[in-house]
């Protein structure tokens, strides 16, 4: 089985693109944030053209997250549970492999970026990581297996951006960011990018300032975890590049990741 995570940063200008790489991949699932679009505008027609079921938590303008899928799905959650919150970043399924007994929560995610720090958005960040670790921490303690994924806006560690003195100030790589980032590895999940591809190499953001993909600049924001049970059937782990490198690209690229079925 094959799972894709993109940002496309809007899914209507960024149609073309999406279209392309799915017709070019061929993933069983894909995992889309940062849609700028209500369910009513998201392209679901020309989805279907290429064979994937669409399921859509969408917000006019801001934020959206969505599952595309060759098989039918039940959504499970399209909110964390317990926590009312009025911005669509969160979308809950539930998929099936053979060597795993217990159905596995896939979890797609688009965690509030939270600048600027000293902001109410950078509160908001810090709850909503609060608020989602544990959630997560419920599902550990009854033993479910868990693959999360999608744009975090956290870059882990220093070594996860081309240039950690850049960012000393951004949300994405403040302390408490961190620090709630490593509380949710540590209920015991893989970072999969960070396992499976060299670093420097598995950067997954390039900005459009400052000509950030053309020198290279890039930083680690979106991510696969794992609890152990799915980690084991892990075959691949790949960034592919290819579409931040086309014509008006997202600033994101897709990371794919293929389990043993």
């Amino acid at each position: 089985m094959k799972i894709s995570t993109w940002n496309v940063n809007s899914v209507n200008a960024r149609i073309e693109h999406l279209e392309k790489f799915i017709k070019k991949d061929q993933s069983d699932i894909y995992l889309l944030q940062e849609l700028k679009t209500i369910e009513d505008g998201f392209p679901k027609e020309i989805i279907k053209n290429v064979g994937y079921y669409s399921y859509v938590n969408g917000q006019k303008a801001w934020n959206g997250v969505a599952i595309l899928s060759k098989e039918k799905l039940e959504i499970t959650n399209t909110s964390i549970p317990k926590y009312d919150d009025p911005n669509a970043r969160f979308i809950e399924t539930e998929i099936q492999l053979k060597k795993i007994k217990k159905n596995i929560k896939l979890i797609n995610i688009y965690l509030p970026n939270g600048n600027p720090i000293e902001t109410e958005k950078f509160d908001y960040k810090i709850k909503w990581m609060k608020k989602f670790n544990s959630y997560i921490q419920e599902l550990k303690d009854n033993n479910i297996p868990i693959i999360i994924s999608g744009d975090f806006n956290v870059i882990p560690t220093d070594d996860d951006v081309y240039s950690p003195e850049n960012f000393k100030n951004d949300a994405c790589a403040h302390p408490l960011t961190r620090e709630q980032y490593r509380i949710l590895i540590n209920m015991g999940f893989t970072d999969l990018v960070k396992h499976f591809v060299e670093g420097k190499t598995n950067w997954t953001f390039w900005g459009y300032r400052g000509g950030g993909w053309q020198k290279g600049n890039g930083l680690r924001i979106d991510h696969f975890l794992t609890t152990a049970n799915v980690t084991d059937l892990v075959n691949n782990v790949a960034v592919n590049r290819e579409p931040r490198g086309w014509e008006k690209a997202s600033d994101h690229t897709p990371v794919t990741i293929t389990l043993e079925n």
